[in-house]
């Protein structure tokens, strides 16, 4: 079952992701010496159950993407993901506008991953930092997918068996290419419970 928050909470995990994906997006500007502007975080939590129909309702039919797991006080899968028919030009971004499509084309899983790198450890880790726990991640890898089998492509479970999903949707864009797409975090939490007793006591200090 999905996780019954209070609104204080709900507000929480907006901030926290707001806050790490903020501090993503400084690091993705300079990587591309342009100015990212984001969004305000959308967060749902999905049971496994009925993320297909979310995923393929509120996404491109195509993704181009980058998963990462982690372990620690909470563990699971986190992803990147793009619409598959921009992630070129987000490459080029990165790499230079100098460089040929063939060779844009070539580097562009290790990109991808190498992005996917910078964004999730940067959201992930102020997430676990924020909240006073410890958490580790795995080498990033890059895919792409058509949305109806992204939930396989993640290994995550829908079997009923109470794993769920927290998605968290950010618009962004980049100024200079006006290069547009969103970055979407997919979190299996099957450690539900700690991280909610997580969010618990990181409130509790904050009025405390």
């Amino acid at each position: 079952m999905t996780p019954v928050l209070t609104a204080d909470e709900h507000d929480v995990i907006v901030e926290l992701m707001n806050i790490g994906v903020g501090r993503a997006a400084h690091a993705l500007s300079q990587l591309v010496q342009d100015e990212v502007l984001l969004s305000v975080p959308k967060l749902q939590f999905l049971e496994a159950a009925n993320a297909r129909e979310v995923f393929c309702r509120s996404m491109p039919d195509l993704l181009a993407g980058v998963m990462q797991g982690f372990q620690g006080f909470m563990s699971g899968r986190a992803a990147l993901l793009f619409p598959e028919e921009r992630s070129l030009e987000l490459v080029r971004a990165i790499l230079g506008a100098d460089m040929s499509v063939d060779e844009i084309t070539e580097l562009e899983q290790e990109t991808l991953a190498e992005l996917g790198n910078i964004l999730l450890n940067n959201c992930l880790a102020t997430l676990a930092n924020l909240l006073h726990r410890k958490i580790q991640t795995d080498l990033p890898q890059a895919f792409n997918v058509d949305t109806p089998h992204l939930l396989n492509r993640l290994s995550l479970h829908d079997q009923g068996d109470g794993s769920m999903i927290m998605l968290v949707q950010i618009d962004f864009s980049l100024r200079a290419s006006d290069l547009q797409g969103y970055l979407a975090f997919l979190i299996d939490l099957h450690s539900a419970d700690a991280f909610i007793e997580a969010l618990r006591q990181y409130l509790v200090e904050l009025t405390s």
